[in-house]
């Protein structure tokens, strides 16, 4: 499937779960997050059947912490159902196959922090089903994607790489978009993914980790003037700013901890 294809109707997912979940999920988890990790379970998990058709995932489990799994299962018993239905309507505008209804399920695990939540995707694939395309409920009128104007990263403040594609990815490997010669990175480090005009950054499980404004994250949205340090490497985000009005970039950021060892990431 076309990155663009789902850099827009990732936009109509959001759409349909703030429409339909904004007050149930006030005081606990935003709309957009649960769109947003639906929609990157399915683009991850989207795959071909043996006539080529693209089909996206059936089942989907949902982890959340504690507080937020009672509060929203107290004011909403159906949720699994409720977001059920929103994949089946977002498989339908993205021309998605799915052998059967999604099931989704919802577990409570402390290890997720308050108002976040992990979303995994597996395919079902019942061999007495046979897959069908399922039809648009009603026409969607075209959309654009919105793209940050000219993003780019400034590598230790000397040299542009403009980010021109959906997924980028930054490590040591050749394979790379931006391939950095920094023996305190990972072979494959982090990965910057447009999302709803905005790129988001993901650690990619390296060793040395990743910095953002000096503190360790797995997971970013990132913004104008955003510090990204990895290994002996800095990167700053910027975008065009028509108006002028971005602030300073943050200089008194801390470097993260050094660590002698070479990171071995696959």
């Amino acid at each position: 499937m076309s990155k663009g294809r789902f850099s827009h109707l990732e936009d109509r997912l959001e759409r349909l779960i703030e429409g339909s979940f904004t007050r149930l999920f006030r005081g606990s988890l935003s709309p957009r997050d649960v769109a947003l990790a639906l929609a990157r379970a399915i683009e991850d998990h989207v795959a071909l059947d043996e006539t080529g058709v693209e089909t996206a995932p059936n089942r989907y489990h949902i982890s959340l912490n504690p507080a937020d799994h009672n509060a929203l299962l107290s004011r909403a018993p159906d949720l699994a159902e409720q977001l059920a239905r929103q994949v089946v309507v977002y498989c339908q505008e993205a021309g998605l196959s799915l052998a059967q209804h999604p099931e989704i399920s919802l577990s409570a695990d402390e290890q997720i922090e308050p108002q976040q939540l992990r979303v995994e995707a597996s395919h079902n694939l019942a061999q007495h089903e046979a897959t069908q395309i399922l039809q648009p409920l009603e026409p969607q009128p075209p959309t654009t994607p919105r793209r940050p104007a000219e993003p780019q990263l400034i590598v230790d403040g000397s040299r542009s790489v403009p980010l021109t594609r959906d997924i980028f990815n930054v490590g040591r490997r050749p394979d790379n978009d931006l391939v950095l010669d920094d023996p305190r990175v990972s072979r494959h480090h982090l990965q910057l993914r447009l999302r709803y005009g905005r790129y988001v950054l993901y650690d990619a499980q390296s060793r040395g980790g990743t910095y953002v404004n000096g503190q360790r994250t797995t997971e970013h949205i990132l913004a104008p003037g955003d510090v990204i340090q990895i290994g002996s490497t800095s990167l700053l985000y910027m975008e065009e700013d028509p108006t002028g009005m971005h602030g300073d970039t943050q200089s008194d950021m801390h470097p993260p901890p050094t660590s002698d060892d070479e990171p071995s990431y696959e």
